[in-house]
């Protein structure tokens, strides 16, 4: 499927990017930097694996590794982000998927176009989320899954209303995201994620103990740059997914069936 060049790249209910640094905004490969960031982000898809089926779309795929993880023989996969950088790339490894660009204000599908959606960390970036909650839902088919992921804002931002990520118009507690979720799916799993690692360090007890608001003082790919170098190995196998304690994960992961 041919991606579309018409961009929108500001607006309410569309993806709230900067151009210049929406290369920050989802995992690289290439870069040392995003070392932890994807660890954690393929860590969502391998959680969300056993509920998988049927034709796929991952909204927000980014630069597609999810589509590793998200199998489904002689079923369509489609992957939707709004950075054309981000879905070329997806396109010279991922052969076998259709990529579309849009945004999330509407959804370029028929209702009813999938039995699994994905749409982890996109929610924060959008003003309307009940909105592109009810786009999700129309295209679901009946028994599908909507998993969706979004940061935690009391460890993300502290707990402030206003979110310390200039890219998210907004970020939710617990409680929050189950309420929102609540007005448009009566079947919730709500599960935390958060991480154990197999060996302490000195360094990440060095970054638990710095003052979230300090973290923001410097550009985002500087943290993590140092935040790798002085930390060991984020591994798959140490990320945990669990519904109790939710208020002290970093993540919120939903998975919500029709």
């Amino acid at each position: 499927m041919a991606a579309s060049s018409n961009i929108s790249k500001h607006g309410p209910g569309g993806f709230h990017l900067l151009a210049e640094l929406e290369r920050f905004e989802a995992p690289n490969r290439s870069f040392i930097g995003h070392r932890d960031i994807l660890t954690r982000s393929m860590a969502r898809y391998h959680a969300v694996k056993p509920y998988v089926f049927g034709d796929i779309l991952d909204v927000g795929c980014g630069r597609g590794y999810g589509f590793e993880i998200l199998q489904s023989p002689d079923a369509t996969r489609i992957g939707l982000d709004l950075s054309l950088e981000f879905l070329k790339e997806a396109r010279r490894n991922y052969h076998s998927v259709s990529l579309v660009q849009a945004t999330g204000e509407r959804l370029p599908f028929r209702s009813g176009s999938f039995d699994t959606i994905i749409a982890f960390e996109v929610i924060e970036h959008l003003y309307d989320d009940v909105g592109f909650l009810n786009e999700l839902k129309r295209l679901a088919r009946p028994g599908g899954v909507i998993a969706i992921s979004t940061p935690n804002r009391l460890i993300a931002s502290g707990g402030e209303k206003q979110p310390l990520n200039p890219f998210h118009p907004r970020e939710y507690t617990a409680e929050e995201f189950k309420i929102l979720l609540k007005q448009l799916f009566s079947d919730t799993i709500i599960l935390g994620q958060n991480e154990r690692r197999t060996v302490d360090s000195s360094g990440n007890q060095l970054i638990d103990n710095i003052p979230i608001k300090w973290k923001y003082l410097l550009p985002g790919h500087v943290q993590v740059v140092i935040s790798v170098l002085i930390r060991l190995p984020l591994q798959i196998s140490d990320c945990q997914f669990s519904p109790d304690d939710l208020q002290s994960a970093h993540t919120f992961l939903a998975i919500c069936r029709l």
